[in-house]
């Protein structure tokens, strides 16, 4: 008979082996379903076998990523003889003003070498139109500023208006939240209209303002600007509650910043926000004009972009919706985007194209990051929101921009479903592809041409920096923070060869190889100072310049511009030169620039056409231009069939002798 011990360690045994074959029958049967009573399903844990994919087959013809594993990477590049690439470097750092260096080595090899801390992969192409149903935004109506019920957007109240009001102006170079750095100053009504109050700083007298500016002003507001922003954009809140948008004219933008700045117009948010005490907010729905202004088309885009400015203010501060102020970055954009024609941008597009390493894209606050009516960043913002919104072209793009609640590169992302590393760099690989249709000839020609003339100024893409590998074994590129650098890699050995290039980067570094074939269609432009040691050049109103173009046998150079380059350099001393070479039956008011052109010889070299100029600048060009960085030599190149394209030269700004007044005695008796 068994004993009562080992009876009950046998029922043990017995109910823990139940329960293991319970718990192997569950198992297999799949989880159980989860809820409030079943703590089993919360400790599964699924786990998958990792699979090993073979990377993908690269196509070289097609944009192609390098992806670095580290800062330090390399690899082989194959060349032929009329093979060349282009290196895009995007530095992906969002800290403003921290430029980064990038440096390259080259070497031969004559053995298959696997690329070393790096891959390759082609490019998915962006889909033209994004997802909308992804984006959420938050449409918003103007609200009353003491009661927050919605304003009418039909007949303003005609409330009466006063006929003096006050102003405070920020004006020096201090802290912007310094009390004592503002000033303030009284204002008259000079004009109102059923939407529009015209103000003038009392220490100016109408009658001194440009003939027709205020009619303008008026005119321009009420039958186009006005109504635009408001369809485009969205309506401007009546923060004041009389029924009009105010205008102040006022010298004081002359001499802002302590009589350092000059600016045409602004608007200060902080005026559309009630809970900001004076003399940070003037609790005026409002807008600030130079009153140096002149009535015209450049007027009408001055209004376009500020009065953008007004509604974006309007919106995110709108009661009961309060956003976050907009992004500097995208609040300049998007006023640009709504401008109709170039005068206020043309500069600042050509200035980016020039060096667009240099001017970084996402700047919160531009007055912080010293980059404050930067030129180049300006343009910058401007050709990458307009392509966003080409790429979004029936999508509303703009409204749905300014009543988005996000800012920066979170709504950048939503208003187009893609990463912004990812968009930033398709970006960049079409302003590669923009710079090289300007400068090559299509041989069939299938697509309408480039914009070339913009506004005063003559674009041809973003600058390539050329690196020959035959020549240099080595060059190196410094790139802003969310900026591209363009490097044009050539070999000038007409065998194949391959090549293998060592890269010491940094982090938030970006690659991405475009391949190119040269093509005798293709334009190519140098220029350099002809100094000279005569005795002439020290009362010579002009200094020359020698200029070879190099284009397709069946072209021949149109006209030749010179542009004078510098991130704060003014509106007015950027203005470009040019000279046309073919004659046309009216010449342009520019070819009363001064430029003086004589064509040296012409002849044709490896199926080729190479032209030589001596092209003579007047010195005067050169006077009173301090911030002047360099020059830019552009020629405009016509085809047979009428195809317009452009060459680019950049160059140092060329040291000028001091210019003698007369002869002297002794040279005047010979």
């Amino acid at each position: 008979m068994l004993s009562r011990p080992f009876i009950i360690l046998t029922c043990l045994i017995t109910c823990i082996a139940v329960l293991i074959g319970w718990e192997v029958h569950s198992s297999k049967s799949g989880p159980l379903p989860a809820g409030s009573g079943n703590r089993r399903t919360v400790r599964q844990v699924k786990a998958n076998k990792p699979a090993f994919r073979p990377p993908q087959t690269v196509n070289w013809n097609l944009p192609v990523t390098v992806t670095g594993l580290k800062n330090k990477l390399s690899f082989p590049l194959s060349f032929s003889s009329d093979d060349e690439y282009v290196l895009i470097v995007n530095n992906l750092d969002r800290s403003p003003r921290r430029t980064k260096t990038i440096s390259l080595t080259v070497n031969d090899t004559v053995e298959e070498r696997p690329a070393t801390d790096c891959y390759f992969e082609n490019i998915p192409e962006l889909d033209s139109v994004a997802q909308t149903s992804s984006l959420h935004h938050v449409s918003i109506q103007p609200r009353s500023p003491e009661t927050g019920a919605l304003v009418s957007e039909s007949e303003p109240d005609q409330a009466l208006l006063e006929p003096v009001r006050y102003f405070n102006l920020f004006v020096t170079d201090g802290d912007l939240s310094d009390k004592k750095q503002y000033t303030r100053l009284e204002a008259r009504l000079i004009r109102q209209s059923a939407r529009v109050a015209i103000y003038l700083d009392k220490q100016q007298k109408p009658e001194e303002l440009a003939a027709g500016l205020v009619s303008d002003l008026i005119a321009q507001l009420e039958n186009q600007v006005l109504d635009k922003i408001n369809r485009e954009c969205g309506p401007i809140r009546d923060i004041d509650g009389n029924g009009r948008f105010c205008i102040l004219l006022t010298p004081w933008l002359s001499r802002l910043q302590g009589g350092k700045t000059k600016i045409n117009g602004f608007v200060r948010p902080s005026d559309f926000r009630d809970n900001v005490a004076e003399p940070f907010s003037n609790h005026c729905d409002m807008l600030y004009l130079n009153s140096a202004l002149k009535p015209g088309h450049q007027l009408l885009d001055l209004l376009s972009h500020e009065v953008t400015h007004a509604a974006v203010s309007s919106i995110r501060t709108a009661g009961g919706h309060s956003l976050p102020d907009e992004e500097d970055w995208l609040n300049e954009g998007i006023a640009h985007l709504m401008e109709p024609g170039y005068t206020n941008r043309d500069y600042r597009i050509s200035e980016f194209f020039r060096s667009p390493q240099s001017y970084p894209l996402v700047i919160s606050d531009y007055y912080r990051a010293q980059l404050w009516r930067n030129h180049g960043c300006r343009g910058a913002v401007n050709l990458f929101l307009n392509w966003c919104n080409q790429r979004q072209s029936n999508s509303r793009f703009a409204r749905r921009f300014t009543h988005h609640r996000f800012t920066g590169t979170d709504k950048i992302e939503q208003l187009t479903a893609t990463p912004f590393p990812e968009l930033f760099r398709l970006w960049s690989l079409d302003l590669a592809r923009q710079s090289l249709i300007y400068n090559t000839f299509q041989a069939a020609p299938n697509r309408p041409d480039p914009l070339i003339h913009c506004g005063r100024f003559i674009l041809a893409g973003p600058a390539f920096k050329d690196w020959n590998l035959s020549d240099q074994n080595h060059t190196s590129l410094n790139i802003a923070s969310t900026a591209s650098g363009f490097l044009r890699l050539k070999s000038g050995n007409l065998r194949p060869e391959k090549r293998m290039i060592h890269v010491q980067g940094f982090p938030a570094m970006q690659l991405t190889l475009l391949k190119i074939q040269q093509t005798p269609q293709q334009v190519f432009l140098h220029a350099e100072h002809s100094s000279s040691e005569s005795p002439a050049d020290s009362i010579s109103e002009f200094s020359d310049f020698h200029l070879r173009c190099s284009h397709p046998i069946n072209s021949e150079v149109e006209s030749i511009h010179l542009e004078f380059n510098g991130a704060y350099l003014s509106q007015i001393a950027r203005q470009p030169q040019k000279r046309e070479i073919i004659a046309t039956a009216a010449p342009p008011i520019e070819q009363r620039s001064g430029l003086q052109v004589d064509k040296l010889e012409s002849c044709t070299r490896e199926e080729k056409r190479v032209t030589e100029f001596r092209v003579s600048v007047p010195r005067t060009s050169f006077e009173g231009k301090m911030e002047i960085e360099s020059l830019t030599w552009k020629a405009i190149l016509i085809s047979e069939s009428q195809q317009r394209r452009v060459a680019q030269f950049e160059m140092a700004l060329p040291t000028l002798s001091p210019r003698r007044l007369a002869k002297s005695v002794l040279e005047s008796a010979k």
